[in-house]
C-alpha cells in the first residue's frame, strides 16, 4: 500500500508544461529568433554599405587623383601661345583639329587626309554636337538622362613618365590623352556597365629622339585603359576668363558656341581664354546594397546638372567626386 502511494506521488510530480506555458515559451522563442534575424540582416546590410563606400572611395578618390596628375600637365610647354582657346595651336585642351577646312586648330596634325576623327576631340552634349557611331569614340554613354562628356588634352612630357595606358614616355615627347566613358569590357556592344577610360597615342620609342611636335599620331583612338570602373556619368566644364577679367564656367559645347559668336563680330573678337578645367564623375558600387535608405527617385547633382538615374530598381551606393585643375601657362602673356 505504501509503495503504491509513493508510485502515484512520483508520477504526479512528473507532469509536463501546460498549453499556456508552451504558447508563452513559443512566443518568446519566436521573438528572440526574430530579433536575432533582424540583427543579422542589419549587420549584413551595414557590411554591404560599408563595403560599397570603400569601393566608392577607392575608385573615386584614387582614380580621380590619377587623372588630375595628368591633366595638370595639359598645356605644358605651350609658352609661345598662352592665350588658350579653340584655335590655339598645340593648346592643352583639344577642341578642334585640322580637317582640311579648319586649319587654325588646337591639333594642327596631320596636314593631309586621313584626318583625326572628330569623335576623338573634347565634346559635350548640346547644339551641333553629334555623338559618334564608332565604338570607343565619343558616344555620350551614361546611366543618367544626360549624355556624358569627353575631354582630350595634349602636352609635352616634362620628364620621363608613363602615359595613361602604361607606355613609357621620354622627356620632351608629345602626349595626347582623352578621357571618356566606354562599356566594360571594351568589346561589349550593349549593356549598362560603364567605366571612365583613358586613350593615349603611342609614344616615340625609347632610344629614338623624342618628338615635341609630331606630324602624325599613332595608336590614338582605341579603347584605352580603364581608369575608374563603374562610372554612371562624366561631365566637364571649362573655366574661361574674358579680356575684361570676367570669369565663368562653360560646358565644352557652350564654349564652342561662345567662340563662334566672338569671331563672328566685326572686327572679329577673341573668345575668353581657357584657364581651368572642372570635372565630375558619378561612381557606383559593385553590388546591390539593398539599402532601403537609398532613394532612386531623387535627382543627383553632378556639377550643376540635376540628373535622373535610368536604373530605378538596383540600389547601388553612389557618390559624386568633383575637382578643378588650373592649366599651366594659361594666364601668361605671349613671350
Amino acid at each position: 500500500m505504501n509503495s503504491l502511494l509513493k508510485r502515484n506521488n512520483y508520477y504526479s510530480s512528473q507532469q509536463g508544461f501546460t498549453l499556456i506555458e508552451l504558447m508563452v515559451a513559443l512566443a518568446l522563442g519566436l521573438l528572440i529568433t526574430a530579433a536575432a534575424i533582424q540583427l543579422f540582416t542589419g549587420s549584413l546590410l551595414s557590411s554591404r554599405m560599408q563595403q560599397a563606400n570603400d569601393e566608392l572611395q577607392n575608385s573615386g578618390i584614387f582614380g580621380l587623383d590619377y587623372i588630375v596628375r595628368d591633366i595638370r600637365l595639359a598645356n605644358y610647354a605651350n609658352t609661345n601661345n598662352p592665350e588658350l582657346n579653340e584655335q590655339t595651336p598645340w593648346g592643352g585642351i583639344v577642341l578642334t583639329a585640322n580637317n582640311g577646312v579648319l586649319t587654325n586648330t588646337n591639333l594642327p596634325i596631320p596636314a593631309s587626309a586621313p584626318f583625326i576623327a572628330q569623335g576623338l576631340l573634347s565634346h559635350s552634349v548640346g547644339t551641333g554636337e553629334a555623338v559618334s557611331s564608332v565604338q570607343n569614340q565619343w558616344q555620350g554613354l551614361s546611366n543618367v538622362d544626360i549624355q556624358s562628356d569627353q575631354l582630350t588634352i595634349q602636352f609635352v612630357a616634362p620628364n620621363a613618365m608613363v602615359n595613361c595606358e602604361g607606355a613609357n614616355v621620354q622627356a620632351r615627347d608629345y602626349v595626347i590623352q582623352r578621357y571618356f566613358l566606354r562599356r566594360d569590357p571594351a568589346t561589349a556592344t550593349s549593356g549598362v556597365d560603364y567605366g571612365l577610360a583613358c586613350d593615349a597615342n603611342t609614344p616615340t620609342p625609347v632610344g629614338t629622339a623624342a618628338v615635341s611636335t609630331p606630324t602624325t599620331l599613332l595608336g590614338f583612338g582605341d579603347a584605352g585603359e580603364m581608369i575608374i570602373p563603374r562610372v554612371d556619368h562624366f561631365t566637364i566644364q571649362l573655366g574661361a576668363r574674358s579680356a575684361t577679367g570676367n570669369f565663368a564656367y562653360y560646358t565644352i559645347n557652350q564654349y564652342r558656341q561662345l567662340a563662334i559668336s566672338a569671331r563672328a563680330t566685326t572686327p572679329p573678337g577673341i573668345p575668353p581664354r581657357i584657364v581651368s578645367v572642372k570635372f565630375a564623375v558619378l561612381v557606383r558600387s559593385l553590388d546591390n546594397t539593398k539599402n532601403a535608405a537609398i532613394d532612386l527617385s531623387k535627382k543627383i547633382d553632378v556639377l550643376n546638372q540635376n540628373v535622373d538615374l535610368t536604373d530605378k530598381t538596383t540600389k547601388y551606393a553612389r557618390r559624386v567626386y568633383t575637382t578643378t585643375v588650373a592649366l599651366r601657362n594659361a594666364l601668361g602673356e605671349r613671350i
